[in-house]
Order: C-alpha cells, then structure tokens, then sequence
C-alpha cells in the first residue's frame, strides 16, 4: 500500500504528508542522513583534534602562521566534501520519498544505489547555484549602494535591500525543485532548471513557507543541540584559548544528532511538492495508474505462461 495518495494537496496537506512520511519511516530517513554525515563528523573530530591544544603541542606560532594557505585549501576541500555528502543525502531521500510514493519498497542502500554517477550533476547544480547567489549578493549589493549614493540617504539601505532582494528570494524558490527534477526525471541541469521553472510557477509562496519552517525547525535543533557548546566556543575566543577537545567533539555530536533529526524533513517535502505540481499540472496520478494498468496484465500474462 502506497504510503502517500496520488492526489492534488494543499500546502497543509502536503506537510501533514511529509511529518507522517517521515514517523513512519523514521530508520530509513535517519539512516539515510546519518551514514554520509557519520564522515562528515569524522572529518571534524580530526580536525577538533589537530586544533585542540593536545594537538597543538609542541608548535610555534611562526609554524601556525606558515601553515595558513594549508588551513585555506583544508577549508576549500572540506566545503566540498560537505556538498558532496550533502548532495548524496538530497539525492537518496529523493529517491526513497519517490519509492515511498509510487507504493515500491525503499531501502537505504537502494536509495543510495539510484543516485551513483547522478552526483556529478548535482555538483554541477551547486556549482551554478553558488556562482548565480554570489552574482545575485554582488548585484544587490550594487544597486543598495547606487540608490543610497543617489538619494544621500542611509535610512533607504533596508527598505531597497528588502525590495531588490524579494526577486532573489522568489527565483530561489522557484528553483526548489532543480535536483528533484534532475533526479527523477534523469535529466541534465539545465532541462531540470527549466523543469523546476515551469512546476513551481504560481507557487513560490508555498515553497518559501516550506523553507521557513525547515528554518524554524533547524533553528530550534540548534538552541537544543549546539547552542550550550557554542557559548563555550565563543567565551574561549575571547579569552584567546583553543577549545577543548572534549567540548569541540560535544559540539560536533550535536551537529550530527541536529542534521539526523531535522535534515529530511525539508527534503521530503520539497520531494512531495514535486510530486504534487506535477499531478495538479500534468496529471502525475492519471499517468501513474494508465501506466500500472498497463503494466498488470503483461505480469498477468507472463505468470499463466
């Protein structure tokens, strides 16, 4: 029995589907987000136990000054180890909700086996997202300061800042369902962007109340999970004193424990999402069942012979 109906829903609908999609199915979500994040908390115990000050025995200051354009390319290579877990993760959730959806058994390792050389495109959809965001910072940026610099009046920088940044925000919604789109319908990154275009028209609104919640959600995780052992990183900087290893490693567990918890829920919704505009645009659910119809009584004739 499928565990959601094929059917259009309202936005209330659709996040009464994702919270009962994912207690249901809680071990397969969780397990999803936790093995890739499981290296991601790795790489960060390594790295709270290199700067710890047991790891820090024995090192001068000129030492730890020379080493800065190492600590740089570490930075750069662990922003994109954690996009590509992060990529992984999306994509293997996609796949199990999509499963989930279509009434087919959902497994973690089947739901990372669909995704395999398909990383690739969702790097290269990070890759444009992120270029296309710093342009969009760089251009508002710009025009904030043309507009201020024209009217010599500072109090008009968060009036224009809110105005020129409400298209950015649109358009970022608008592209919710790139990597949905890019992995269910196999395609390549730009049909998938013209794809999640063309869905998500007329529905912004609902695709940034999703966000907001996920947002409201992540941040409660946070203030349960990391925020004690942030005010401790944060007074031990000021006193200009490495941060236990101990308290550093407490600090990372939280960040797991929060991304375990709270990171599928946004992705089944957006994934839900998908599958609710394209029933209401291209009648998904009618497609779905000519196509089970079809496929019935060839199972049917196979079995007899």
């Amino acid at each position: 029995m499928a565990d959601v109906t094929l059917r259009p829903m309202t936005l209330g609908q659709v996040l009464d589907t994702t919270f009962s999609l994912y207690k249901r199915n809680f071990w397969l979500f969780a397990g999803i987000t936790a093995l890739p994040f499981l290296l991601v908390l790795l790489f960060q115990i390594i790295v709270a136990a290199v700067d710890s000050p047991i790891g820090r025995a024995g090192q001068s200051t000129a030492i730890s000054t020379n080493l800065i354009g190492r600590v740089v390319a570490g930075a750069a290579i662990g922003v994109i180890f954690y996009l590509v877990i992060l990529g992984y993760t999306q994509a293997a959730t996609i796949f199990a909700v999509s499963d989930l959806y279509l009434a087919r058994s959902a497994t973690v390792r089947g739901s990372f086996g669909k995704v395999g050389p398909k990383i690739l495109r969702i790097m290269l959809i990070f890759f444009i997202a992120i270029i296309a965001g710093i342009l969009a910072i760089f251009v508002v940026s710009l025009a904030v300061g043309i507009l201020v610099g024209i009217f010599r009046s500072p109090l008009l920088i968060f009036p224009a800042l809110i105005v020129l940044a409400v298209p950015v925000l649109i358009v970022f919604c608008r592209l919710a369902l790139w990597i949905p789109s890019a992995m269910l319908e196999n395609v390549g990154a730009v049909s998938s962007f013209q794809r999640s275009m063309h869905l998500t028209q007329g529905y912004a609104l609902q695709i940034f109340l999703i966000y907001l919640l996920v947002g409201a959600l992540t941040y409660a995780a946070i203030l349960i999970f990391q925020l004690p052992f942030f005010a401790i990183a944060a007074k031990a900087a000021a006193a200009h004193q490495a941060l236990p290893f101990g308290i550093a490693l407490l600090q990372h567990l939280g960040g797991f424990v929060s991304n375990v918890l709270v990171g599928p829920i946004g992705t089944i919704a957006i994934s839900l999402m998908y599958y609710n505009l394209r029933v209401r645009k291209e009648a998904f659910d009618i497609q779905h069942l000519m196509n089970s119809l079809q496929a019935t009584p060839s199972s049917g004739a196979a079995a007899t012979m």
